[in-house]
């Protein structure tokens, strides 16, 4: 008697061209395996970690070709995309920011930095023939405004009336600029297309690597003296102060003035970097002075 539930004859007949059926199992098939050119898909246990971390950025490299091929590089989930920044329209009337210019960018400059990695990794490392190198080196410094809110990083970093961001521009050589969220006044229409919407950062561009890096050293020093040392002792921001003054009209000139905490010129007492020195608060009785009590003033001799 047979049943419907009896087990399949474990032999299979052919399929139509005459190839016997595969069985079912775990891995998939020969053909549709993965194969990135260049690139060997089977993994020593002693690889070397230059090795390793090249076969991570050819397979980054693969994927990214593979969604400007297929033009998927649109996150499908809406959760995954960043908030769309407002519309930005071009000489020719047409905008300049969507949604697919923006993604595809993002991917082009993320592409780009892998390049750079990998040559740099391997010097025999050739990129992917569709890939073309930008006429300009880029980098971005990312700003920690949201751990450091009290912090006025654009303001330290532009300088009174843009003198410090342009000192950094002549010494370097590279072309700075503020993007992101907070770097354009509300009200103020925004001229830039790309990194409206991300986290706040300074873009560097030169024709040169070595220029960009002088530059992100540069803007690495102030912020991270701004995120450690006070404003009151912050010489970057007390120069800025100055400068400030001087372009207003309003310096009062300091330099002859003694600071009556430390004794130095340059600086009066509520701007003093240094600790509180109590002698000096103290006044005599007798003679006028300071630094001591009329007890011990000499004129009691």
């Amino acid at each position: 008697m047979t049943h419907s539930y009896a087990h399949p004859p474990s032999y299979l007949p052919p399929i139509a061209d005459g190839r016997p059926r595969r069985k079912k199992n775990r891995w998939g098939p020969v053909e549709v395996r993965l194969q990135v050119p260049g690139v060997p898909t089977t993994l020593t246990t002693n690889i070397p970690s230059e090795k390793l971390e090249l076969y991570a950025l050819a397979i980054r490299i693969d994927d990214i070709n593979k969604k400007f091929n297929d033009r998927t590089y649109i996150p499908i989930n809406d959760g995954d995309r960043s908030p769309s920044p407002e519309p930005v329209y071009g000489a020719d009337g047409k905008r300049a920011n969507t949604r697919d210019v923006r993604y595809r960018r993002k991917l082009e400059e993320e592409r780009h930095q892998i390049v750079q990695r990998a040559t740099a990794l391997d010097p025999s490392y050739v990129p992917p023939t569709d890939y073309k190198k930008p006429t300009k080196a880029m980098d971005r410094v990312w700003i920690p405004d949201r751990e450091f809110p009290e912090v006025n990083f654009i303001g330290l970093l532009i300088g009174p009336r843009g003198n410090t961001l342009k000192k950094m521009e002549s010494e370097s050589g590279a072309k700075i600029a503020i993007r992101g969220r907070g770097s354009v006044k509300e009200g103020k229409a925004a001229t830039m297309t790309d990194g409206v919407e991300d986290d706040l950062h300074c873009q560097v561009a030169a024709d040169s690597q070595e220029k960009v890096e002088k530059a992100v050293k540069m803007i690495n020093k102030i912020i991270e003296t701004a995120c450690s040392t006070p404003d009151a002792m912050n010489d970057l921001k007390r120069h800025q102060l100055r400068e400030l003054a001087t372009l207003n009209g309003t310096l009062r000139d300091d330099e002859s003035q003694t600071c009556a905490n430390c004794g130095e010129n340059g600086h009066r007492r509520w701007e003093c970097p240094h600790a509180a020195n109590v002698t000096l608060n103290i006044t005599c009785q007798r003679c006028g002075a300071v630094g001591h009590v009329a007890q011990d003033c000499r004129m009691n001799t």
